[in-house]
């Protein structure tokens, strides 16, 4: 199993990879001009080329009505990184960071309410700052490698 995984891992890089990102991302078969057109691909044989290599690594199908369907899920690479969310691929430190920004709003808001004591205020403020700023330069990180 892991010399597939490093064979694929090999493989599934550049253009190949936005491919197999893009039919992650759809959930259902694709067709070669839907691919073409969607990631901005030059002719739909460079499109085919890529399904069909991802077909070649074994994670994908051509059914009989010349769509391609993803039949298994890897994660190598910048994959590791990512968590299928209905549907969307977000990287796994978005949570993360949406986990500390909504504590700091509700921290936040708790100073309308609960006399809390300057140092207290202080240290609060600096872990949750800490926590929001790791969260969201990871996911942005995240992002932006997501076809490299």
């Amino acid at each position: 199993m892991e010399d597939k995984d490093d064979s694929v891992e090999a493989d599934l890089r550049g253009n190949t990879l936005r491919v197999y990102w893009y039919m992650l991302q759809s959930g259902e078969p694709v067709g070669v001009r839907e691919v073409q057109r969607d990631l901005g691909m030059s002719s739909p044989s460079v499109a085919s080329h890529h399904l069909n290599k991802i077909i070649d690594m074994g994670l994908a199908q051509k059914n009989s009505e010349s769509l391609y369907g993803l039949i298994e899920i890897v994660k190598v690479g910048i994959l590791k990184d990512f968590i299928r969310f209905r549907g969307t691929l977000l990287p796994r430190y978005f949570f993360v960071a949406v986990f500390f920004t909504t504590i700091a709003g509700a921290y936040l808001l708790s100073w309308l309410f609960i006399p809390i004591g300057l140092f207290d205020r202080v240290i609060a403020s600096i872990v949750l700052l800490a926590g929001i700023i790791f969260g969201w330069l990871e996911t942005y990180r995240l992002w932006q490698l997501r076809y490299h």
